[in-house]
């Protein structure tokens, strides 16, 4: 059994080298889709 702490060390590294490698060139693309099923959920008359 691996310990609580590296756990959480391994977990918060891997979080930050996704955050790093993803998040930066997709975010607009995120945001894009996020507010495109916005868009169709109202359309669909859901919210």
């Amino acid at each position: 059994m691996a310990s609580k702490d590296k756990i959480r060390q391994h977990l918060a590294q891997s979080a930050t080298i996704k955050l790093d490698r993803i998040s930066e060139p997709t975010k607009g693309d995120e945001a894009k889709k996020m507010k495109m099923m916005e868009h169709v959920e109202k359309s669909k008359g859901k919210i």
